[in-house]
């Protein structure tokens, strides 16, 4: 989750919306995943999800 969280920066300009998206994606499967291992990570996660 720390990784996601890390590389959840504003996308490459050279990225189209279908890589944004599934990109995205991959993070909400990753959180729902891996939600039980920290709640302090999960929450951080979801958060820059949602801001993403």
């Amino acid at each position: 989750m720390a990784d996601r969280i890390t590389n959840l920066q504003p996308p490459p300009p050279h990225w189209n919306e279908d890589k944004i998206e599934k990109y995205k994606a991959e993070a909400e499967l990753i959180l729902e995943q891996l939600k039980d291992g920290s709640g302090y990570l999960a929450c951080r996660l979801a958060q820059i999800i949602s801001e993403y």
